[in-house]
C-alpha cells in the first residue's frame, strides 16, 4: 500500500491538528510554515514521505471514534482491492484449466494452482497486490483489536 493511500486514511479519520501531532509524536519532520495551508501542505508530504519509507504513524493516542473510521476505511479499501485481485486469479485459472486439457475438471478446483502460478509468474503486479492486501489484513487486525481493548476499558 503506499503512502498515499494511508495518508488518505489517516487523514479522513483525523482533523489536521489532531493529524500533526500524531505525526510529529512519529518523528515525521518538516520545515515548518507560520501559513496554516502552506504547513499543512509542507505536513502532509512530510508524512507520505514518512510512509512511503516503511514507516508508520501510530495510532495508540487515538479515541475510539477515529479508530472506527480508520477501520471501516480500511475495510473499504480492502474489499475493493479484492475484487482487483480476481480476474487475475480468474484468468489463472482458467488458463491452466485450458492447460490440462481435462473436462471433467472444475475450473475452481483449480484455485491453489491459480495463486502458485501467478506468484511464479505474475511477477511484480501480483507479488505487489499480495503485499497489499496482506498489510490491509494486518492494518484491520491492529486496529481491531485496539478498538476492542478501549472499548473493554469503558
Amino acid at each position: 500500500m503506499t503512502g498515499s493511500q494511508e495518508y488518505e486514511v489517516l487523514s479522513g479519520a483525523n482533523s489536521r491538528d489532531s493529524l500533526i501531532e500524531h505525526a510529529k509524536r512519529n518523528g515525521v519532520k518538516w520545515e515548518e510554515h507560520p501559513h496554516e495551508g502552506v504547513n499543512w501542505m509542507r505536513a502532509s508530504r512530510a508524512m507520505v514521505r514518512h510512509l512511503n519509507s516503511g514507516k508508520q504513524i501510530d495510532t495508540d493516542d487515538m479515541n475510539p471514534e477515529t479508530i472506527k473510521v480508520m477501520l471501516d476505511h480500511y475495510k473499504v479499501i480492502r474489499d475493493h482491492h479484492k475484487k482487483t485481485m480476481v480476474p487475475h486469479v480468474r484468468s489463472a485459472m482458467y488458463k491452466l484449466y485450458s492447460e490440462k486439457g481435462d473436462p471433467s475438471l472444475n475450473p475452481t478446483d483449480l484455485i491453489n494452482e491459480a495463486h502458485a502460478h501467478l506468484r511464479e509468474n505474475g511477477g511484480r503486479v501480483w507479488a505487489e497486490k499480495v503485499s497489499t492486501l496482506s498489510h490491509l489484513n494486518n492494518q484491520i487486525s491492529k486496529l481491531s483489536e485496539k478498538l476492542a481493548k478501549t472499548k473493554s476499558q469503558m
